[in-house]
């Protein structure tokens, strides 16, 4: 039950706070009582007591408690009972880089994390890591102000639960946060690809859905792989900012190397590996990317599918939509085809499907992409934020292609005119920030 209130001060007293009758009953207050209130990762002792003059979901906080807990009164909060403490919420950080004066251009993209802010409610945060004092637990960023629609600069404790957008915050930072105010911070960065990989690949549900990959360690290692698959692609172990790379052994003297990020294509010619390597060199750092079995090869159909699932507000993954790229036509031949809404009819249409057999694999893609990401999870990390692509063959083999677990950009549904979906995942995005947040 949410119990929104109408929070004033009151200039009359310190240390307390007094609740309409009604508003008492609710959170379980039946007469004057000591408790903490809490706001955020602060906390302040207080006086607790009932009067009916206040309106019906009013609250009133004395001035020195507003002060000490910083707390937003042009917000639209929420107040519980839990155990021995009254919490006021919820107060959701997004953590979005680690410079103040990087961010400030971004303020502007992150209203539509507070589209739906009738529904999420609460202080919502903007802040780097840069304006955090970890001596106090404070920090500086830019709250949202529901009245004028806007991101206001202000100091505040940290707030009670964190959604990280930016992989620039290291697994230290991570365990300062989780030390203070236990493990309500997602999503953790620290994983990489490979280990990403090796993990699935000692899963008994999964692993038979991984295409063949390596490690590249040396050139070596891409050439001998390209002797047992010919069309591979090369993935940077971690996403920001690089592309993948598809490398193609065309015959034995010649090499067709495409960045996929800008669809540019090089072809180079060798006499021997030592110019392999050399070749391999120059696109590629040891240790620094791995190596994958292309699904997409001449002569063989496939259909590559984008599946988002993120946490809902009970903590379960969930899959909120799924998109490929639609046929091509006279309009958009040679090019890039359009973004569109997968459907199950087009699993019955590619594979020659019967109705239930198309709606069997439907599901099946839909419980693969949730069992890989608990899989992933078991492995002791916090997200709530993924979308896994996934490659069907026309033979009807599933494969995983990727794992996108570092705040993947969700515009995908933008694109393909869904706006109201794209709206509906942030907010789901956001009402688990507010469950892990305490309400």
């Amino acid at each position: 039950m949410e119990n929104v209130i109408l929070l004033s001060s009151n200039t009359n007293n310190k240390g307390r706070l007094t609740l309409h009758p009604k508003l008492a009953e609710a959170i379980g207050i039946t007469r004057t009582t000591i408790r903490n209130i809490r706001f955020g990762a602060k906390s302040y002792q207080t006086t607790v007591d009932i009067s009916n003059q206040l309106p019906l979901n009013g609250a009133s906080l004395s001035d020195d408690i507003l002060d000490m807990l910083n707390i937003p009164q042009h917000c639209q909060l929420e107040i519980k009972q839990n155990g021995n403490e009254i919490q006021i919420g919820p107060f959701i950080g997004l953590l979005v880089g680690y410079y103040q004066s990087s961010i400030k251009k971004y303020l502007d993209d992150l209203l539509v994390y507070v589209f739906h802010y009738r529904e999420i409610k609460g202080a919502i945060i903007v802040f780097s890591l840069d304006h955090v004092d970890k001596t106090n637990h404070t920090l500086k960023g830019y709250l949202y102000n529901p009245q004028s629609k806007q991101w206001e600069e202000g100091t505040y404790p940290y707030p009670a639960s964190i959604f990280v957008m930016t992989s620039s915050v290291s697994s230290a930072w991570i365990q300062h946060f989780k030390k203070i105010l236990g493990d309500v911070v997602f999503n953790n960065f620290t994983l990489n690809r490979w280990s990403i990989h090796k993990k699935l690949a000692s899963s008994i549900g999964v692993k038979c859905y991984l295409p063949d990959t390596n490690l590249y360690g040396s050139p070596q290692d891409l050439y001998y792989f390209l002797k047992k698959f010919p069309n591979v692609i090369v993935k940077p172990l971690n996403s920001a900012n690089r592309s993948a790379i598809n490398v193609i052994l065309k015959d034995s003297t010649t090499l067709v190397i495409t960045n996929l990020r800008k669809r540019e294509t090089k072809n180079f010619k060798f006499n021997n590996r030592n110019q392999a390597y050399s070749i391999f060199s120059k696109y590629f750092k040891e240790g620094e990317y791995l190596i994958q079995e292309s699904i997409d090869v001449p002569g063989y159909r496939t259909l590559t599918i984008r599946i988002i699932t993120i946490k809902d507000h009970l903590g379960e993954w969930k899959a909120m939509g799924s998109f490929t790229r639609g046929e091509e036509s006279e309009n958009n031949a040679g090019k890039l085809r359009p973004l569109v809404k997968f459907e199950k009819e087009m699993v019955k249409d590619f594979l020659q499907q019967s109705d239930l057999l198309a709606s069997l694999t439907y599901q099946e893609l839909i419980h693969i992409a949730t069992d890989t990401l608990k899989e992933i999870e078991s492995m002791g990390v916090h997200f709530a934020n993924a979308a896994v692509d996934m490659t069907i063959g026309e033979l009807g083999d599933i494969w995983i292609s990727d794992i996108d677990h570092c705040h993947p950009s969700h515009e995908i549904a933008l694109v393909a005119g869904y706006p109201e979906l794209y709206y509906e995942i942030l907010k789901t995005n956001m009402l688990y920030a507010k469950e892990l947040a305490g309400f």
